[in-house]
């Protein structure tokens, strides 16, 4: 099975129910494994298979987020999906609140597909003509690479705009795990050079939000 990756471009979504729509794959694009996803690849999968595909967190058949509620491989541009969420679950209301936190900051995602090629361009071998679709999975953003978060803020400019986005996050249904998550990022934006950071009392819904301003002003005073 192959997995293509694509940034995410997401075309709507309810948070009251869970909701997202976005692309799962895009047309006419050539990856890095030098393959081109046509368009009509996904119809007959879709159409034969649609009650056997699975949403996972990471590819991971273990994590499943939510059922798709709608597949269209009819689209133009690329496998529009809608996904209905399981926020009963912690780790899938976590996630649409990321996608949730990232959409409204102009931050991407990203989706990514599980397929086995059947049909090729008999002149140009790079083009998949029909695919065989398992799985489509949204992939980790916060916290999935501390090192690499950690890094990002750390050559940002707008303070004020990173700031913001983390106080919008304690604002989102994240759940107290997430929030733990925030704090330790916290403590590794404030590490110091021997690798040690000050340790910090455990956030509360109450207090978070001031708590983060002050360590960022701090970290960018």
């Amino acid at each position: 099975m192959l997995l293509k990756y694509s940034r995410q471009i997401l075309k709507g979504y309810d948070d009251k129910e869970g909701i997202i729509t976005a692309y799962a794959s895009v047309y006419n694009n050539e990856d890095s494994d030098e393959d081109i996803i046509m368009p009509g690849s996904y119809r007959k999968t879709v159409k034969e298979q649609a009650k056997k595909i699975r949403v996972f967190k990471d590819h991971d058949r273990y994590t499943m987020l939510g059922v798709p509620v709608e597949i269209n491989a009819e689209d133009e541009y690329g496998l529009l999906t809608t996904t209905k969420f399981n926020l009963d679950k912690e780790i899938s209301r976590d996630m649409f609140s990321d996608i949730m936190l990232m959409a409204g900051n102009g931050m991407e995602a990203d989706l990514s597909v599980g397929i086995i090629p059947v049909k090729r361009d008999e002149y140009d071998k790079r083009k998949i003509t029909e695919n065989k679709l398992k799985e489509y999975s949204f992939l980790s953003s916060w916290g999935a690479n501390d090192k690499a978060t950690v890094l990002a803020i750390k050559n940002a400019k707008e303070s004020e705009r990173i700031i913001s986005i983390i106080c919008k996050a304690y604002d989102l249904p994240h759940s107290d795990t997430r929030l733990k998550q925030l704090e330790e990022l916290l403590n590794s934006l404030e590490a110091a050079p021997d690798g040690h950071s000050e340790p910090i009392e455990e956030p509360t819904k109450e207090t978070a939000q001031a708590t983060i301003i002050q360590k960022l002003l701090q970290h960018y005073g």
